[in-house]
């Protein structure tokens, strides 16, 4: 990960394998830290998803009154649990107290994914050419073509 500390632009280098965009991402549950290195970035996903087997270690389970969300994909309808986590962190930037869904996702090696609930609240921007997940601290920098390399601005 680089930072700009003149912008408070940070940028978080991500891995394309098998057609995915992967990162790394820090979730803390009732005060326990684990990261998690295969998390798909998905902007065509409107919630964020965790698998919950990725997080069980951490006492992540379905309980009564928790409540269940479902998921439309191309394989159907699924359905998940809902949690709040003390935070994500995803490179510098923390989310605290995330209301987070969490499930299965079958078939794929990854341990969850981040869509688009996070990814606008955190205004991020993916660069696809350089493979790269930029953040802009709103509360530094007005974001414009100059705040940015020339190869993306």
């Amino acid at each position: 990960m680089m930072k700009n500390q003149s912008v408070g632009v940070w940028e978080m280098n991500l891995t394309l394998e098998d057609g995915l965009l992967l990162s790394t991402i820090e979730v803390c549950y009732k005060g326990k830290r684990k990261i998690l290195e295969r998390v798909v970035i998905d902007s065509g996903a409107s919630h964020s998803l965790i698998e919950i087997d990725a997080v069980s270690d951490l006492g992540v389970r379905y309980e009564n009154g928790d409540k269940l969300v479902p998921h439309a994909g191309i394989g159907g309808v699924e359905y998940s649990f809902m949690k709040r986590l003390d935070y994500v962190k995803i490179g510098d930037k923390m989310f605290p107290f995330v209301q987070m869904d969490f499930g299965h996702l079958h078939g794929f090696n990854i341990q969850g994914l981040i869509g688009l609930d996070i990814l606008r609240s955190g205004e991020f921007l993916l660069d696809l050419k350089n493979l790269k997940l930029i953040c802009c601290d709103e509360n530094e920098v007005t974001v414009t073509k100059q705040n940015f390399p020339a190869e993306i601005a």
